[in-house]
């Protein structure tokens, strides 16, 4: 097939010349409907999004700096470079969010969550680094198993065994990943609300749409999973030294915006996340 052919190919699948322009312009137009409500709505959560991120990226440029001036060992490397492969996805998120994609969102979320929980793993002498990243291992098969086994020992050490986490931490922990895995595993969590709308006889949409109680539920999934994430930043004391007092300073604030912000969600049970926070992923 030729690329014009192909072109043409393209042009009957996506309804002429200017392809997928219709179905681009509707979903452009639900995005912002959607983000407007939001903004009403969930103001304090889409607002703390864009300043944590601005935080987290002045934070990872101080980390580049160390990194090209310092001798590193392999498990400072790695710290920093998780945090920079989380970057996006911390932005994804919360954009996603802002603009309907609730499920997605919760999805990135769970993702940060894990991350956070192999650097506290880590940072805590759960596991080793060559353990978490199955560097020992002869077959894929081995890897997996071993990955397993790794995850199911850093939740039941920081979890499961964490003497010092409330029932309510412990159930707030359990809230979130009962969300996540719906939201992750086969999209369970879409599928049943829109079979939901059908026993109803409710039209589902095809396009994002502001939802208050799936809004809230991201909200408070992201809330965990991004609250956990940048809980391990002092992990990375090696290029934030102690001299570096501005950015210390604004840490203590970043704590502070996010306590501000759970205030302001939907989800009062969410008010034990400090604990969990402080317990799992202090340093």
């Amino acid at each position: 097939m030729t690329k014009d052919e192909f072109g043409d190919l393209l042009a009957e699948i996506g309804g002429g010349p200017h392809i997928g322009i219709a179905a681009r312009r509707e979903r452009d137009a639900a995005e912002h409907g959607t983000l407007s409500q939001h903004g009403d709505e969930f103001w304090a959560l889409l607002c703390l999004g864009d300043a944590l991120h601005q935080f987290y990226r002045d934070t990872l440029s101080l980390v580049a700096e160390a990194m090209s001036s310092t001798q590193l060992t392999p498990t400072q490397t790695t710290m920093a470079n998780w945090h920079l492969v989380c970057f996006n996805r911390f932005a994804a998120a919360f954009d996603l969010m802002a603009h309907g994609y609730y499920f997605e969102a919760m999805m990135l979320g769970r993702d940060l969550w894990e991350v956070a929980l192999s650097l506290a793993g880590v940072q805590k002498n759960v596991v080793t680094l060559e353990e978490l990243l199955a560097l020992n291992v002869a077959t894929l098969k081995e890897a997996e198993e071993l990955s397993r086994k790794v995850d199911q020992k850093i939740r039941r050490v920081l979890i499961q065994e964490n003497a010092s986490l409330s029932t309510s931490a412990r159930e707030a922990v359990q809230t979130f990943l009962r969300l996540a895995n719906l939201a992750t595993h086969k999209s369970k969590l879409h599928l049943g609300l829109n079979l939901s709308r059908m026993a109803k006889q409710q039209d589902i949409p095809l396009f994002p749409h502001f939802d208050l109680q799936r809004a809230g539920a991201t909200h408070n999934v992201l809330c965990l999973g991004t609250w956990s994430l940048l809980s391990t930043l002092p992990y990375l004391y090696f290029a934030l030294p102690a001299a570096e007092l501005g950015w210390h300073a604004m840490y203590g604030k970043v704590q502070v915006a996010f306590r501000e912000g759970l205030a302001r969600g939907p989800n009062p049970t969410v008010q034990a996340l400090p604990v969990v926070i402080q317990h799992v992923f202090g340093a």
